[in-house]
C-alpha cells in the first residue's frame, strides 16, 4: 500500500519547536511525512517532505496571491510539477463557521470542507474558553461526507485524526494537504 492509499492519517504538531512543524503518520503510527512552515513569507509556502531531514519533497502548498482575503492555495506534486488541486477559503462564510472549497487540478470545485458543530462553531468565535473545544471538519462531495478531520484536545500543539471514507472524487494527497494547511492558517489567525 502506498503513502496516499490509506484511509487514516494523523497530523501532529511538533511542540517546543521554532516555527510550525508537523509530522504526518499513517493509521498504524508510521511516520510518512514531515512539514515545516517557512516563516516570514509574504505568501504561504508549506512543504511536506518524506522525513524531517527535508531531503525529498512530497507536496508543495503555496498561496497564489499576497492580498487574497479568502486565500487560494495550489497543491503541487513536486516530482511531476503537476497540480494536485487547489484549496480556497470561503471568506464571508468562514466568519461564523470555517468553510473551504476544494478544487481539482483544472480548478473545478470537487468538495466542500465545513466546520461541524453549528451553534458551537459560531459561539467559539465569541467566547474565548470555547476555543479549547476540539474542532471537527467534514469534507463532502454533493452533500455526502467523504472524509473527516477531528482535532484532539491538547493544551499545546494540535493533533488531527483524518478518516477518509470515500476519496473516489478527491485525491487523498489533497485531503491531507488541506487538513494540514487549515490548521496552519487557523493558528496564524488565532482561531
Amino acid at each position: 500500500m502506498g503513502l496516499w492509499d490509506r484511509d487514516h492519517y494523523v497530523i501532529k504538531q511538533k511542540v517546543l519547536a521554532i516555527g510550525r512543524k508537523y509530522f504526518i503518520e499513517d493509521g498504524d503510527g508510521n511516520r510518512i511525512g514531515f512539514c515545516h512552515q517557512k516563516a516570514f513569507k509574504l505568501k504561504e509556502d508549506i512543504r511536506i517532505y518524506t522525513s524531517d531531514s527535508m531531503d525529498q519533497e512530497l507536496l508543495l502548498v503555496k498561496q497564489e496571491q499576497i492580498l487574497d482575503w479568502s486565500g487560494t492555495f495550489a497543491v503541487t506534486d513536486p516530482t511531476t510539477g503537476k497540480k494536485v488541486g487547489y484549496v480556497g477559503r470561503k471568506a464571508l462564510k468562514s466568519i461564523l463557521r470555517d468553510t473551504w472549497k476544494v478544487f481539482g487540478p483544472k480548478r473545478n470545485e470537487i468538495a466542500l470542507v465545513e466546520e461541524a458543530g453549528g451553534a458551537l462553531a459560531i459561539l467559539r468565535r465569541f467566547i474565548a474558553f470555547l476555543s479549547f473545544v476540539p474542532k471537527t471538519y467534514n469534507f463532502s462531495v454533493d452533500g455526502r461526507i467523504i472524509a473527516e478531520a477531528k482535532q484532539n484536545f491538547q493544551i499545546i500543539g494540535d493533533t488531527w485524526f483524518l478518516t477518509i471514507k470515500d476519496a473516489s472524487a478527491v485525491d487523498r494527497r489533497l485531503i491531507v494537504a488541506t487538513a494540514l494547511m487549515m490548521d496552519i492558517i487557523e493558528q496564524q489567525q488565532g482561531a
